[in-house]
């Protein structure tokens, strides 16, 4: 800090329990001073000393108070990182937090829903430094500068134990199988996600600082293709913990994969490996912790079998690893027997001997002899040595870590096989999985190649942040100085360099005899004194320090070489080899065979070889293998651009979000952050783009400086005010450097100049608040003091004498008011009546004009009335007189028609009725025969009465056949024929009477029939005369067909004389086209002597002659009798009279147009009743008629047509008679200007006169030549053949921007529809079936290869919507039949029904749909962020906060920037482009609700991960836009769409964003109002917006809802539903562009 503390600054002190403790300086601090006086934030004071060399550090502003990056604070150091840290972990629960390039996790020992492939999606895409930190965002930029830069990547995830490592190297490699997946190969990523339970469970186990520990290094490389697309994967391990197999320290376990064995020893595959519970094995029972809480083994080890299975490891490779494994649990339970103090043996009864022996397939015997013996071979002979009890074991459990190394190794190796993949990496992404920095009490062996891997990783990282650091400086133009940061490789030389702790440790395990405390002496000899990085502890022998970079360690030398050895003695191993057990066998051989079927096309990266030669001199150690694989590891890490995860454990206890500040704070200096940030510090830590620092210290610049136009300039001028010394800022190119403090300083300067503002805003407004409360109170005592002066007056003049004068002077005062009031109000009263006399005069004179106007005017509508009812009353009189008579003649011709039918039918009855007549004659003469033979033979009775019984039964049908005749001539002849019919019926009575009583008594029957012969001779006679007369009628037809006959010769004559008159009408028009020369001719003529008369006239007249001559003595002589007013009068007079006579001569010629054109009027009406006539006669067929109609129709027009020749003559001739007369009168007169008008006019009615005879003609040969329109039934016929080339045309080669214009929507789709009417029509089932299916294949293929193209996407959705609910329409289905016309009705399906297409169809739709819906939202997903959320369209106070590394150093430039404007613009462009291809206005909302969804969905998203916009301006900006929104909406008529309700959760968001949040009442509103956010999204909204009111209940809030869920899923789709909505088009009426190519089809 500066060198003078000020007063009221904050600072950090040193403090046991909380590591910094945040005090405020109550006094200032002077040079020199030592002891420095603060104030805790409890309340306490104190005196700190302090030494003025090294001052405590300052405290960040609370602007950058819970900063996501660390390198933006001011002020870079512990306290402010651990500071900054707690604030996001324990009151925002944020667990990640940036630190430059670093991001560090903190374990918040808790399920956080922030992993869910919504939040995937959310960071997929999006630019690293605007994303809240997280562990997506790492692998996000990962895969992106992959993808961009072609360059293998890598991150590096380390922490200690218990800190998350696993978890988060889990998580990455998801978001790489998520982003990445690929559809024809999706079984890939499942498998590289499969590879992490299998190694979790053979190299994971339960440690007292975590359940779920990994006890290896890990570096996983996933593969991608060209397209970036995961391919494969391989894993390479480091360091395997082999001891743990063996030994377990208290409340810790084994590898889980034991305990998941033992968990299922009871299923059926698992009896012959003869295990029981983990309580049982020593390897397993060690710890004393066989259960983790919340763990079920048994289940883990079915997701371990299913994982085996998902990479392809079958059950019979499952079955040999368990065996594997149950032997080495076996072989743990042998008990070794001490044999005095030198010797052990095991028993041959032992029962796990036998069993691990039968597993492996080994020779029980051998293998208890040497396990309690050794072999030493020297060069004279073999010696074989029993061991020791202690020896034994430490030979069976070294045997043990053996066989589970090799076959943790066969593992690894096993699922780099299963993640091989056939084709060439492109790139790859590394995924180091690697422990961190360690210290114990007691440090061994594997502390020290944990804490050798940390310093390698340590140095690479340095040396990356100085490159990044450097490219920073280099592109900014900054000029670079070398930056003092840590340089490790003093340490990293101590331990591998030659003669270093490595290399003497190996040479001390070459010799036999060698000892750990030998090789410590040497480190003692070559280290102490002479490496200042390593020390020897004052208190122990046994024992060394290193001083890492982290931190000082102490390691114990016990068991260093032991390990590093890892030896295994031979005999054993050969026991091994001789296995009849594959898997063990190959384990141990010298040179092992891969057993995977790839053969060696397969390259094991693995960090332990198996071992080549069991010669001793030969041997790797450990430690030597351990560096060797970091340096390969180190080459790949140098050869990728590197990408750093630091985990952080929190506390120890394991609970959830407690922070523990002393072991964070020791964890931070173990992983290197707090070395980032004093490598940051030592630069420029604060860098402020020139927009950012104009936008947030504007409020510190003069009105002078804020003149200047150019922002860059400005901020240099500003800086170089404020801050004296350059040395602490930089001008780059596109941001200002500042260095640590600067920041803070400025901030400073801000607070106090808003502070200044505000005291001045207060003292105005307390001193406008204090004038007006003080000229209340002096308006209030003027007020008191007047009232109390005029009481003290009245008091003081209140006498008698007083009161008397002033009683009289009221007496005076009142009689003088009186009379003066009186005086003017007679006045008053005069003059009112003065001017109401005169008002009332005015108004009665002018209501008499008024009423004597109306009269007049009355009397004129009286009679113009009467004159409009007459002429009224007249034309419809003419008009009805029309309609009678064109009635009248309908009628006669109707009656015409009828006769001459009646006629037809008349003869054609009466030759019936004269045969009919010969029958009964014939008849009668029979029955005259048989009743005179009656009389005669009355014996034959019986005989005559059958004879008679058919005669009458002849007669009965001869009558029957009269009354059919009667009914006959009933039914066609007139009332006359009615009574002859009438009469016919009453004798067929009587006949009938008669013929009954005939048969009753036969004896009164001859009398009876007599009578009846009477009765039919009278009616033979009346038929007689009835048959004269039709003849006579017939005669009449005759002869009135003969004069018919004569009207059609001469009709035919009157015909041809037709052309003769059309050649006079030819002639007549020649002539007239030669008057028409001539008149223009003599036009052009007089116009030429007019201008030669005028021209002659000015030349031969000279004015200024004349002039100059002419005295003005001389003009006024001339002038002196009025001669040149009368000559002048004169001349006006003559134009007169040839205006009023050219007048006149026009309104002659518009008389005879007007009667032309009623002439033409008359002739178009009868032409047109002609043609009506004559289309109703061409339906009749008969030939004579239609000849004669067609000649009295010309004879009609004949006449016209000579009297409108003869007309047209007359006008030609009185024309050119007048033409003449003007001319000569035109020379005469001289030129006037009205001439060449009236001329003209005269051309125009000439050309009018022809065009109406033209028309004449036309219509007179269109009548004589009837047209027959023809009639459509909304079919295209088609052939089989021509099916291919219909859906080329119609569907695949079609283009929508060239169709839609001017076309009926879904045009395609009806035409489809017709031709599957064709085929149905046709009842041709193969010819139906086919079409369809070519016709649905070919709609799948146009968007199959358009299926990006949102035009062609939203044309085939509307089309094939169209042809849908044409099947519906025409199906003949009732529910859909209910809106057709009669005649669509007529149009449906006659044959097949069509349902299974129909369905086919709707999910053809729906599938268009989605697709239609995928690529809308493509195009829009990326402007929603940028508009809806970073674009700030309100003006005001920026609210910007300084950015840190990942935002300066983001891997994409943002160079298009979105506004709301743009997604307003996309969707209007959305909404036209489905208007134009005729979509659906239910479907288009539909469509509209889901983009809205995606909008409210995504910006929602985005905001929960994006802190730094939480704030009460951002929601009054989401708000805003929000409300252009639902602008957009109402200005399209799409309310009704509920597209705004879908935003309702963002516009709830934004309203918490602003509303207040400090007492229980705030949190009640908050719980009624936020109804469509989960409990969760309320909560982090509340720990991102601000502070929080201490009576502010939570407990309102985690009641408010049940569900859990944070982000929202962006995927989701609504259900679509397609409306049944019936085409309005006319099948019939439907017509095919020619653009479709369609001219083969042909509409029937």
């Amino acid at each position: 800090i500066a060198p003078a503390e000020t007063f009221y600054n904050r600072v950090w002190i040193p403090d046991n329990e909380e590591v910094w403790q945040s005090a405020e300086i109550t006094k200032n601090y002077k040079a020199g001073d030592s002891f420095l006086h603060v104030q805790l934030e409890d309340g306490t004071e104190l005196s700190y000393p302090v030494d003025p060399a090294a001052l405590p550090p300052l405290r960040n502003p609370d602007i950058l108070v819970g900063e996501n990056d660390l390198t933006a604070l001011s002020y870079l150091h512990e306290p402010a990182v651990l500071h900054n840290l707690k604030i996001r972990f324990v009151e925002s629960k944020l667990i990640y937090t940036y630190s430059g390039i670093i991001l560090v996790a903190i374990n918040p020992y808790k399920q956080l829903p922030i992993y869910g492939d919504a939040i995937i999606h959310a960071y997929s895409g999006q630019n690293m430094g605007d994303m809240d930190p997280h562990i997506f965002a790492v692998a996000e930029e990962a895969y992106k500068q992959m993808a961009r830069n072609n360059k293998n990547q890598s991150i590096i995830v380390s922490g200690e134990s218990g800190a998350g490592k696993t978890v988060s190297a889990r998580y990455t490699m998801r978001y790489f199988a998520t982003v990445s997946k690929s559809s024809s190969n999706a079984d890939v990523e499942d498998k590289v996600l499969a590879s992490n339970p299998i190694t979790e469970a053979v190299g994971n186990a339960k440690t007292t600082r975590n359940d779920n520990s990994s006890r290896f290094g890990k570096y996983t490389e996933i593969s991608f293709d060209q397209s970036y697309q995961i391919i494969g994967a391989n894993m390479r391990t480091y360091l395997l913990e082999k001891s743990r197999v063996v030994f377990q320290s208290e409340n810790e376990r084994n590898y889980h994969i034991f305990y998941q064995l033992c968990a299922s020893a009871m299923q059926p595959e698992y009896e012959h490996l003869k295990l029981g519970s983990a309580e049982e094995f020593h390897y397993t029972r060690m710890g004393g912790s066989t259960v983790i809480e919340g763990v079920d083994d048994r289940a883990n080890m079915v997701e371990t079998q299913k994982t085996f299975a998902l990479l392809g490891l079958k059950k019979d490779f499952q079955m040999d690893v368990f065996k594997m494994l149950a032997a080495i649990l076996h072989l743990g339970n042998v008990e070794i027997a001490a044999v005095g103090d030198e010797r052990s043996s095991i028993s041959m009864e032992d029962k796990h001997l036998s069993i691990f022996c039968e597993l492996l397939d080994l020779n029980c015997d051998k293998m208890a002899r040497w396990l309690c013996h050794r072999k030493i071979v020297t060069t004279s002979e073999t010696v074989v040595k029993p061991m020791t009890r202690a020896q034994a074991v430490n030979a069976r459990d070294a045997l043990a870590k053996k066989i589970y190394s090799h076959l943790f190794d066969f593992i690894v190796e096993r699922i780099n096989q299963a993640l091989q993949f056939p084709g060439k990496q492109h790139t790859f992404i590394g995924v180091l999985d690697i422990y961190g920095f360690e210290t114990f009490d007691v440090n061994s062996f594997e502390q020290f190649c944990i804490n050798y891997a940390n310093e390698k990783l340590q140095q690479q990282f340095n040396l990356h942040v100085f490159k990044l650091e450097q490219e920073e400086y280099m592109k900014e133009d900054i000029p670079w100085t070398l930056i003092d940061f840590y340089d490790n490789q003093p340490v990293i030389d101590l331990i591998e360099a030659k003669m270093g702790i490595l290399e003497l440790l190996d040479e001390e395990c070459l010799l036999p005899h060698g000892k750990d405390e030998n090789w410590l002496q040497k480190l003692y000899n070559n280290f102490v004194n002479k490496n200042a990085l390593f020390e020897k502890p004052r208190m122990s022998n046994t024992s060394f320090i290193i001083q890492h970079f982290a931190d000082k360690v102490e390691y114990k030398c016990e068991g260093f070489l032991e390990k590093n050895r890892d030896t295994v003695h031979e005999v054993l191993i050969e026991i091994l080899k001789e296995s009849k057990f594959h898997l063990c066998a190959d384990f141990f051989q010298d040179s092992p065979v891969s057993i995977s079927p790839f053969g060696s096309a397969i390259n094991i990266k693995s960090a332990r070889p198996v071992l080549k030669s069991p010669n001793k001199q030969l041997r790797t150690t450990v430690g030597s293998k351990f560096r060797n694989s970091l340096s390969l590891l180190m080459v790949t890490l140098n050869a990728t651009t590197p990408h750093y995860v630091r985990c952080i454990k929190p506390n120890d206890e394991k609970l959830p979000f407690e922070f523990d500040s002393k072991r964070v704070a020791q964890q931070l200096r173990a992983c290197g952050v707090l070395e980032t940030i004093r490598i940051s510090a030592q630069s420029y830590p604060s860098r402020w783009t020139y927009i950012e620092f104009f936008s947030r210290y504007s409020i510190l610049m003069t009105q002078q400086e804020l003149s200047i136009n150019d922002k860059k300039q400005i901020c240099k001028i500003v800086l170089q005010r404020l801050i004296q010394d350059p040395n602490q800022y930089q001008f780059g190119r596109t941001k200002i450097f500042f260095r640590a403090g600067q920041v803070a300083y400025l901030e400073k300067l801000r607070s106090d100049r808003l502070r200044q503002a505000c005291t001045l805003l207060q003292r105005r407004v307390r001193g406008w608040l204090q004038r007006r409360r003080f000229l209340a109170l002096r308006r209030a005592a003027l007020t008191v003091q007047q009232y109390y002066r005029g009481q003290r007056t009245v008091r003081q003049a209140i006498t008698a004498r007083n009161l008397k004068e002033t009683w009289a002077a009221i007496v005076i005062q009142k009689y003088c008011r009186g009379y003066l009031v009186r005086r003017l109000c007679q006045l008053i009263h005069v003059a009112a009546v003065t001017i109401q006399a005169y008002t009332r005069g005015f108004l009665a004179r002018k209501k008499y004009r008024k009423m004597r106007e109306e009269q007049k005017a009355v009397v004129l509508q009286k009679y113009a009335r009467a004159w409009l009812a007459r002429r009224r009353f007249q034309n419809i009189r003419r008009f009805v007189l029309n309609i009678q008579l064109s009635y009248r003649v309908q009628q006669l011709q109707k009656r015409i028609e009828e006769q001459s039918r009646e006629n037809h039918g008349l003869l054609e009855r009466l030759t019936n009725l004269a045969s009919a007549h010969m029958n009964d004659v014939d008849t009668i003469q029979k029955l005259e025969s048989e009743l005179e033979k009656l009389t005669a033979q009355k014996k034959t009775y019986e005989e005559k009465g059958k004879k008679y019984k058919e005669d009458s039964e002849q007669v009965n049908y001869n009558c029957h056949l009269c009354m059919k005749v009667l009914e006959i001539l009933k039914y066609f002849l007139t009332e006359k024929m009615d009574e002859l019919t009438q009469q016919l019926f009453n004798d067929v009575q009587k006949e009938e009477n008669q013929r009954m009583i005939l048969e009753k008594n036969f004896q009164n029957q001859k009398q009876d029939y007599e009578k009846e012969i009477e009765l039919l001779k009278g009616e033979i006679k009346i038929l007689k005369e009835e048959k004269t007369q039709l003849q006579q009628q017939i005669q009449q037809e005759i002869i009135t067909q003969d004069g018919l006959k004569m009207e059609v010769g001469q009709l035919t004559k009157q015909a041809q004389k037709i052309p003769e008159l059309q050649k006079e009408i030819e002639l007549l028009q020649t002539q007239k086209l030669d008057v028409e020369k001539q008149a223009h001719s003599q036009k052009r003529e007089l116009r030429e002597k007019m201008s030669e008369v005028t021209k002659q006239l000015l030349e031969s007249y000279d004015f200024e002659d004349v002039r100059s001559r002419l005295s003005t003595e001389d003009l006024e002589h001339l002038n002196e009798d009025g001669e040149l007013w009368f000559a002048y009068e004169g001349l006006k007079k003559a134009t007169r009279v040839l205006e009023s006579h050219f007048q006149s001569q026009k309104e002659i010629y518009e008389k005879e147009i007007e009667g032309l054109n009623f002439k033409v009027e008359h002739l178009s009406q009868d032409i047109n009743h002609l043609q009506k006539l004559f289309r109703e006669e061409n339906d009749i067929n008969d030939g004579i008629r239609l000849e004669v109609s067609r000649l009295t129709s010309e004879n009609l027009v004949i006449p016209d047509l000579k009297q409108q020749v003869a007309e047209l003559e007359n006008q030609k001739l009185d024309l050119e008679n007048r033409l003449q007369e003007q001319t000569t009168k035109l020379k005469g007169n001289g030129p006037t200007m009205d001439l060449e008008e009236k001329l003209d006019m005269k051309d125009r009615i000439i050309k009018k006169l022809e065009d109406q005879i033209k028309t004449l003609t036309k219509t007179i040969e269109k009548s004589l030549v009837p047209t027959v329109p023809k009639e459509y039934i909304g079919m295209m016929e088609y052939k089989k053949e021509d099916e291919e080339r219909i859906i080329q045309n119609l569907i695949l080669d079609l283009k929508p921007r060239g169709v839609v214009v001017n076309m009926i929507p879904g045009l395609p789709a009806h035409i489809l529809f017709m031709c599957v009417r064709y085929a149905d029509y046709l009842n041709d089932a193969d010819m139906l079936k086919s079409f369809m299916n070519v016709t649905i294949d070919g709609i799948k293929q146009v968007v199959k290869e358009h299926s990006e193209d949102f035009e062609m996407l939203s044309f085939w959705l509307s089309n094939t919507y169209y042809f849908l609910n044409c099947l519906k329409q025409y199906s003949g289905e009732e529910e859909f039949m209910k809106h057709n016309t009669p005649r669509q009705n007529k149009n449906c399906l006659k044959h097949f029904d069509l349902s299974e297409y129909r369905q086919i169809l709707s999910d053809l739709a729906i599938q268009i749909y989605h697709q239609f819906i995928i690529v809308m939202e493509n195009n829009i997903q990326h402007m929603i962020v940028p508009g809806m959320l970073e674009y700030e369209s309100l003006q005001g106070i920026s609210g910007l906060k300084p950015t840190g590394f990942r935002k300066r150093s983001s891997s994409i430039d943002d160079t298009d920037t979105y506004t709301m404007t743009s997604i307003l613009q996309q969707l209007s462009y959305f909404y036209s482009t489905m208007c134009q291809n005729g979509l659906d206005s239910e479907l288009l909302k539909q469509a509209v609700k889901q983009l809205f969804f995606l909008i409210g969905a995504v910006t929602l998203n985005s905001l929960f991960l994006r802190k730094d916009m939480c704030s009460c301006r951002k929601g009054m900006q989401i708000r805003c836009n929000i409300s252009y929104m639902e602008e957009w909406l109402k200005d399209k008529n799409l309310q009704s769409s509920n597209a705004k309700e879908t935003l309702e959760p963002l516009s709830q968001a934004a309203w918490l964003l602003q509303v207040k949040k400090i007492t229980d009442d705030d949190a009640k509103e908050i719980c009624e109002h936020c109804t469509s956010l989960s409990t969760v999204q309320v909560m982090s909204h509340l720990f991102s917006s601000g502070t929080i009111g201490l009576s502010f209940h939570k407990s309102h809030i985690l009641q408010h809802s049940t569900s859990s869920l944070l982000m929202l899923d962006t995927k989701h789709l609504f259900q679509v539903t397609f409306p049944f909505t019936p085409s309005p088009h006319a099948l019939e009426l439907i017509q095919v562009p020619s653009s479709f190519k369609l001219g083969f089809l042909t509409r029937v």
